[in-house]
């Protein structure tokens, strides 16, 4: 009976590190901002399509505390707001999308779940529709 107990104990452990780990990189926005990754290959026309539908809305981005990412291959560029210390390699884990993907847009709620995946560029209406119809959001906005 100690043995199984030791071998869940340590078990759990494990599997809660892994947790963690696998976490970090969209911990960093946790509970302070929704984030919108986009993830390309160099070269991408559904990338800088994505990037013009957004860049000049600013004070929507703002409005909805968001962050924009860009990810592509190792590296991550801030497309509106900050990312420090944050990896691609983490994104793409904490997402689920594996390295060498066309192009995937994926939006994180504050609360760190992932709120919408998509494979082509979304359009403004259809991504400040999608926040201001949460719960989050439509309590933020009642301030």
């Amino acid at each position: 009976m100690i043995r199984s107990l030791k071998t869940f104990a340590v078990a759990l452990f494990v599997a809660s590190g892994i947790s963690v780990a696998s976490a970090a990189g969209l911990d960093a926005f946790g509970w302070k901002n929704r984030v919108l990754i986009v993830f390309a290959n160099p070269g991408n026309p559904d990338a800088a399509e994505q990037r013009r539908l957004l860049v000049d809305d600013t004070k929507a981005l703002a409005d909805r505390d968001m962050v924009v990412l860009d990810v592509v291959s190792d590296t991550v560029k801030p497309i509106y707001g900050k990312a420090d210390a944050v990896t691609a390699q983490e994104l793409r884990n904490d997402a689920g999308v594996m390295e060498g993907s066309r192009f995937t847009v994926i939006l994180v709620g504050k609360d760190g779940g992932i709120k919408l995946r998509a494979t082509e560029p979304v359009g403004p209406d259809q991504l400040f529709g999608l926040i201001d119809s949460m719960p989050m959001r439509a309590n933020e906005a009642s301030r």
